[in-house]
């Protein structure tokens, strides 16, 4: 290990954890950077180590108001722009490293890196997208900072049907403008981050009309502030939409429009154009497609919540872990001293999971993340467009479940570790309530978590056509993520015969079982639906008819079966320490026999368990918590934040939790209330005889 890295990853001083670490089977050190790399670990030390270092970036005692959240917000955010802590230049030849800066900032303050995103790259990445070389001076007017923007694509009366979508942009051909206007409240802009109190120009979507004609929904790029005094323009009213659950420091707004004009060339036009003679053109014929194409060029958005849950997970299980091992409770009869509480099985079944969680989606985002990438490159080089379009549906399958199940793991994670900590999680010292918060939108925000499940499901019923057909579906899955539905057959004839509790301990049964269940629900899904259909019933109300018990799980088998293939690649990388190897498949294991429990109706009713199978799934389980139990510590050690990111008096590397819990409370014990005087002058009651 060189000079650099051994200055990142220093020795933990001794105290409290000190047992357990010295008891792991692994250098935590060495899987730090396994699953991290080093130039993750270099970028990260400097980020953290450079907000520790700055005032604007300190943590407070007390919570702010919203007014105060919102200023801090912005003074954060402009100073991570003078940061730049990753060069444009730098990300041409690594650009994985952005979601290193994203996460690293994100585990400090949400809220700060989320508005310098949205304030800018996201919204260069959309005109990228969907604008043309017209746009270009906007784009760059949007990197020198001299502008800051916002993404209006909900209405307050409709999120996931754009299709009802009802801001309307009609083309004036006498003027060369489009007039946008609101038709009543429902149909206002709403939720977008940084509309609230600080954008000065929006992206905004709305239908399109020309001599009459509905064209669908467009994005158009316009100014909708003074850039020089941040009033609203005439003809645009902007309101805040106020306090929310998480990310206060994010002003989401509301906005309506007066018949408010903009130029024509406000168009973002890559999908859709209109001539200065008002002619209406595009290269795709099907509104659906054209609409779909613009909406594609965001999917990166579901890529990158799929790692901030991932971020705020690991956070979380680094509290629960570390506190469970320094948190005393009980002991044996016959002893005088009280066992940390990770040492009782309930505290392993509920903790472990989501560490095992926290390092399959490490590994699960930092390959999707190369997916994206790699798809982006192709689309720029312009590789075969087949292909590429194959790509772009499994990309949007696989993203469309793995955001919903990344979420949803989170925020039950947190919540375990929350109730896991006792009482003293739920201190907001314990950093544990401000993840639960944050980490919450992300169960909605791009996309509804049940409606995205439906996504990856239609896609899945689409190659099943394919497999009754008995065609390969191969180059439809160019990922490979449900490859091994070409052997749907073989795989639904087969029959499960791991009796014993250590069969399961081994990953490779656990995907066996998992292929199986995608393939049995999917055959059971486009059943149901021809079931359906038979009845008469249009293919709207059989697929309403079929959500529940159906679509969802179906995705859901999908997302974590694509799991753990994907953490295979490790366990199968020969390049690997068998230390590490060792306690990465326990970790694969748990994992995958935890949520394998889900599915036990589909593997039973399938005929791919036998009756005693889930017993013996259930000892493995057991088993494996008590096989990770002196692992867990240096488990998370390995990638959790710095102390100063983490901010918990719980979770704290010195594991002097009661030190660091005093010390909060220390402030507070020599001095009374400003309103004293209002509790001593309360008149005693005279008559308590109706107490």
């Amino acid at each position: 290990m060189d000079a650099e890295l051994k200055e990142i990853l220093k020795d933990f001083p001794a105290g409290p954890l000190s047992d357990y670490r010295k008891n792991a089977s692994f250098n935590w050190k060495d899987m730090c950077l396994l699953m991290q790399g080093k130039d993750a670990l270099i970028l990260k030390h400097k980020i953290w180590s450079t907000l520790e270092k700055d005032p604007a970036f300190a943590h407070h005692a007390t919570k702010p108001t919203l007014k105060e959240t919102r200023l801090l917000t912005l003074q954060r955010a402009q100073k991570l722009a003078a940061y730049n802590f990753m060069p444009a230049k730098n990300l041409l030849g690594k650009p994985e490293m952005l979601d290193t800066v994203v996460m690293a900032i994100g585990q400090h303050d949400w809220s700060a890196i989320v508005k310098l995103q949205l304030l800018y790259n996201f919204v260069i990445s959309a005109l990228y997208g969907m604008g043309t070389e017209r746009h270009f001076q906007e784009i760059q007017r949007l990197m020198r900072r001299e502008i800051g923007a916002c993404f209006c694509l909900t209405e307050i009366g409709h999120g996931t049907n754009t299709k009802a979508m009802r801001t309307t942009a009609t083309f004036d051909i006498k003027t060369q403008e489009f007039v946008f206007h609101t038709p009543d409240f429902q149909a206002a802009k709403c939720w977008a981050g940084n509309l609230g109190e600080t954008a000065t120009h929006a992206v905004v979507f709305a239908t399109l009309f020309t001599s009459g004609e509905n064209h669908g929904l467009h994005a158009f790029f316009i100014q909708i502030r003074d850039i020089n005094t941040l009033e609203n323009l005439p003809g645009v009213s902007i309101g805040d939409m106020g306090e929310k659950l998480g990310l206060n420091g994010v002003d989401n707004g509301v906005m309506l429009f007066d018949q408010f004009r903009v130029p024509r060339t406000a168009l973002l036009n890559r999908t859709g154009d209109v001539s200065e003679s008002g002619v209406y053109v595009s290269p795709f014929k099907d509104k659906k497609k054209r609409l779909g194409a613009s909406l594609g060029t965001l999917s990166a958005g579901r890529v990158g919540i799929a790692s901030m849950a991932t971020a705020n997970l690991i956070k979380a299980v680094t509290v629960g872990i570390r506190y469970s091992a320094v948190r005393r409770q009980f002991g044996p009869e016959d002893s005088n001293v009280e066992l940390p509480v990770l040492e009782y099985q309930l505290q392993q079944w509920r903790l472990f999971p989501y560490l095992g969680a926290a390092y399959v989606l490490m590994q699960f985002t930092r390959s999707f993340r190369s997916d994206f990438i790699n798809m982006q490159r192709a689309m720029m080089s312009k590789e075969d467009p087949d292909r590429l379009a194959s790509v772009g549906a499994e990309i949007h399958a696989i993203s469309s479940c793995a955001k919903p199940l990344s979420s949803w793991l989170a925020q039950q994670g947190v919540q375990e570790c929350r109730e896991a900590c006792g009482g003293h999680g739920y201190l907001a010292v314990s950093g544990l309530g401000q993840v639960r918060e944050d980490n919450d939108a992300n169960c909605t925000y791009e996309g509804d978590n049940n409606v995205l499940l439906q996504q990856s499901a239609n896609w899945l019923l689409n190659l099943w056509s394919l497999v009754q057909r008995r065609q390969s579906i191969a180059s439809y899955t160019p990922l490979g993520s449900a490859i091994y539905l070409d052997s749907a057959e073989s795989i639904l004839k087969s029959k499960c015969k791991l009796d014993a509790p250590h069969h399961w301990l081994e990953p490779q049964a656990l995907l066996d079982a998992y292929q199986f269940a995608v393939c049995h629900l999917l055959r059971s899904t486009a059943n149901r639906m021809q079931q359906l259909m038979d009845q008469k019933m249009d293919a709207f109300t059989a697929k309403n008819q079929a959500q529940a018990y159906y679509y969802r799980p179906l995705s859901i088998a999908y997302g974590e079966t694509l799991f753990l293939m994907r953490m295979m690649r490790i366990l199968n990388d020969p390049n690997i320490s068998e230390q590490l190897r060792a306690v990465l498949k326990s970790l694969t294991a748990l994992f995958g026999a935890t949520n394998l429990m889900k599915h036990l109706s589909a593997l039973t009713q399938g005929g791919y368990f036998q009756s005693n199978t889930s017993a013996a799934l259930q000892t493995a389980i057991e088993q494996l918590c008590e096989k990770l139990k002196p692992d867990a510590v240096a488990l998370v050690d390995a990638v959790a934040p710095s102390d100063f990111a983490l901010n918990s008096a719980l979770g704290h590397s010195d594991g002097q939790v009661y030190r660091h819990l005093e010390k909060h409370m220390a402030s507070s014990m020599k001095s009374r209330p400003d309103w004293w005087q209002q509790v001593v002058a309360q008149q005693p009651l005279k008559n308590t005889s109706h107490l």
